[in-house]
């Protein structure tokens, strides 16, 4: 059985300093939650991001390696949205519940041809398992345990956006700054409410191996991938995720398919009707 740890919605309002007096930019904040309840808003969009800092759109956005930490736990995410800035601002907490003083490690980059930035941490808790968020620029956000070690959150993005990160100690935050784009991206992630595939994007083409990654919320952490052209199983595989009970967890599998065209189902088994629950996308194999 799963245990969800409930955690306050705090509403956290930021007057910015605008001729638009009076008007206050959205701001929320995520918590552990599927499905989200977290209110939507058509306030007008203000703010601005500071000029301090630069923005980086694509590839690695920045590494910040921190020598001793006491955060062990991702804890509140909250999040601002002004005209042309929104930041996120993740807080940690030690392993007994209080607030961090130092903030842990962090590598920040965007993943190859998708939209979505990848915050990779270190740290093995968290209070936050994923959040429908609905921003200009941001869709929706998950946290996964990592199966090299340490968790990853996961912003996937609703439109073309830069990033910056910043840390601040006493208490450990750390602060995602994001401000509108240029690049387009074709594709997203394939999900569903148990599964999240990053790659092999829907249409895509390639040669065997095809490598399947991804993270899940499956019965047992298990995850199934099944292959089929037309009415016919061309491959299945099983592959474990590193975690369900807490979190979203990351999976990987390596796939030797057939040439052609087929259907890829990655997910898993219903255990009340043995029906499939999951994605499926289109590839082509050379």
């Amino acid at each position: 059985m799963r245990v969800w740890r409930v955690v306050p919605v705090i509403v956290l309002t930021v007057v910015a300093c605008s001729p638009q007096a009076g008007v206050e930019p959205t701001s929320t904040t995520a918590q552990s939650s599927a499905p989200s309840t977290a209110p939507s808003t058509t306030l007008p969009l203000v703010a601005g991001c500071p000029e301090n800092g630069e923005f980086t759109e694509g590839g690695h956005v920045d590494t910040i390696e921190q020598s001793s930490s006491d955060a062990d736990t991702i804890g509140l995410i909250t999040w601002t949205a002004g005209e042309a800035c929104e930041t996120f601002t993740i807080s940690f907490e030690t392993p007994e519940g209080a607030p961090a003083t130092t903030p842990p490690s962090v590598s920040v980059g965007y993943i190859d041809d998708l939209p979505i930035i990848r915050m990779s941490l270190d740290t093995t808790e968290t209070v936050i398992t994923d959040q429908l968020v609905e921003t200009p620029m941001v869709e929706r956000l998950y946290v996964v345990t990592a199966l090299d070690g340490g968790m990853f959150i996961d912003i996937h993005l609703a439109a073309p956006a830069q990033a910056r990160v910043t840390v601040v100690s006493s208490p450990a935050q750390l602060a995602l700054d994001l401000q509108p784009g240029i690049v387009d991206y074709p594709t997203s992630a394939a999900l569903s409410d148990s599964t999240v595939v990053v790659t092999p994007a829907d249409g895509s083409t390639l040669t065997p191996p095809v490598s399947v990654e991804g993270y899940g919320r499956t019965f047992e952490s298990n995850v199934l991938l099944i292959a089929t052209s037309g009415d016919q199983v061309v491959a299945e595989e099983f592959t474990t995720a590193a975690d369900s009970e807490r979190t979203w967890g990351e999976f990987r599998a390596a796939m030797v398919l057939p040439p052609g065209n087929m259907s890829l189902f990655v997910g898993d088994e219903n255990q009340e009707d043995g029906g499939l629950e999951g994605v499926t996308i289109s590839l082509t194999v050379q």
